[in-house]
């Protein structure tokens, strides 16, 4: 396992005070997430993920066949959030909370998100809702007309489908015992399932999370033995789920990937003994990468790794101070 390497007292003293001030210091470069060295041979493709390393998150962007890491957007004064590519890697999907504190003039009330998109370059920002709501985790469909969202607009948290020609906004589901979040379209036939966690199944004290898929005639069933599951990403060819796998107080959380008839059969990836999650393919379909950390929401310091599904074998790819979070992998 990759070991992290600790910044000098000097340094990490530094990054502290950057975050605390949660603008850039005087003459000092922004932080950007730190890579693991030796870097791994034999990546292929960009990641974009989100990362607070040098303040509230935004968005950068990750070559894995160079190992260089670059900030495509977001600023210290507001938060940007859950990047996804499009089908054809010319755009990136996310959440922001920037028309809070940008534009003439900034909008007022309780900065909430909205979803945007942007050029892979960092150009052409447009933003797609406008509702005083909170719109989260959206993700586009295998088309790329249309993006899937979770909103708290008409209850709790529901999803909705925004046609990106002309703007209309479709609700998906309605009024879950708890919330309906994480939408993950399917990039394969057939093309109208969507994954998504909602709390819908009460153990102990709480209403656990559990994976369900959404069907063409709207029914959403949750799949078989999946109490404790979040985040679903289907593979490249749709025919696999992985979704986080929840710890317990004594176990971190892992990514289970489920294959077969209604998704039956279960494989259990871990990162010895780290917290695992945010799970998505790699182009091939080969391996998952995902975010680590020591302690989950005792601290965080969420670290990206990668996971080979057949062997179980796991790298770190980021170290160091920052949560590098929510990735997703072109080729």
């Amino acid at each position: 396992m990759a070991q992290i390497r600790r910044l000098p007292r000097a340094a990490a003293l530094a990054v502290c005070l950057l975050l605390a001030s949660r603008a850039p210091l005087a003459g000092v470069a922004e932080p950007l997430p730190a890579l693991v060295a030796p870097w791994p041979v034999g990546l292929t493709g960009t990641l974009i993920f989100e990362s607070d390393v040098a303040g509230r998150p935004g968005l950068y962007t990750l070559d894995l066949a160079r190992g260089r890491v670059a900030r495509l957007t977001g600023a210290p004064g507001y938060s940007e959030q859950t990047p996804r590519w499009s089908p054809d890697g010319r755009r990136v999907v996310f959440t922001s909370n920037r028309a809070h504190y940008t534009g003439s003039p900034p909008e007022s009330g309780t900065p909430d998100f909205d979803v945007w998109s942007i050029a892979a370059d960092g150009s052409d920002p447009r933003r797609l809702t406008r509702e005083p709501s909170n719109d989260q985790d959206p993700a586009w469909t295998a088309d790329g007309t249309r993006v899937v969202f979770s909103s708290d607009r008409d209850s709790r948290g529901d999803l909705y489908e925004l046609r990106l020609d002309t703007g209309a906004t479709a609700r998906l589901t309605r009024h879950f015992v708890g919330r309906a979040i994480m939408p993950a379209p399917a990039p394969a036939a057939p093309v109208d399932r969507v994954a998504f966690a909602a709390q819908s199944m009460r153990a102990g004290a709480f209403w656990a999370y559990q994976i369900h898929v959404r069907d063409a005639q709207g029914q959403t069933p949750a799949l078989s033995s999946s109490v404790g599951g979040c985040w679903p990403r289907w593979s490249p060819d749709g025919r696999a789920l992985a979704h986080v796998h929840s710890g317990s107080d004594t176990a971190p959380s892992a990514l289970e990937v489920r294959t077969g008839a209604g998704l039956r059969e279960s494989k259990v990836l871990r990162a010895d003994q780290l917290w695992s999650y945010y799970p998505s393919w790699s182009p091939d379909g080969s391996g998952l990468v995902f975010s680590v950390s020591p302690a989950h929401h005792e601290g965080e310091n969420w670290d990206l790794a990668i996971v080979d599904v057949s062997t179980g074998r796991w790298q770190r790819l980021t170290q160091g101070p920052g949560n590098d979070r929510l990735p997703d992998w072109k080729k």
